[in-house]
């Protein structure tokens, strides 16, 4: 694959801490690793939403905002895919349990939509070590 910028590595990894205060920094690499590899602005936008989407939810809910806990945020570009991987140090979750998010019942309430994003937007996803990390693959050249 061609990088568009020779400046940015296809992979990176991040240790990052437990705070929402990091969130600009996230949204700075990820858009900075995406626009790397494709000038795909709908894509941009995708990867940037669901990558602060994984983190927030990493801090907040795995973490349970700790800040003595740290979360681990990976970026690789392959052949034809972007992929983002977001772990944290919590218990984990089982995505089978959570609730819709566009049940009525569910319409008002705060969460549940970062991972309704997730699984909508990203061209695949997987949960994995038991739900504290969430892997998303988008793939190039497709939107």
């Amino acid at each position: 694959m061609a990088n568009q910028s020779s400046s940015v590595p296809e992979q990176q990894h991040f240790v990052l801490p437990s705070d929402l205060a990091v969130l600009d920094r996230v949204v700075d690499i990820a858009d900075a690793f995406v626009r790397a590899h494709t000038k795909d602005e709908d894509l941009a936008y995708r990867v940037v939403l669901l990558t602060t989407e994984a983190v927030t939810n990493a801090i907040e809910h795995g973490n349970q905002l700790d800040p003595e806990k740290s979360f681990i945020l990976d970026f690789n570009a392959g052949d034809g895919y972007l992929e983002v991987s977001v772990q944290d140090e919590g218990s984990g979750f089982n995505p089978e349990m959570r609730q819709n998010p566009l049940d009525e019942a569910n319409l008002l309430e705060e969460g549940g939509r970062g991972i309704f994003l997730i699984e909508s937007l990203a061209d695949e996803f997987f949960y994995e070590l038991g739900g504290r990390k969430v892997r998303m693959v988008f793939r190039l050249g497709t939107s």
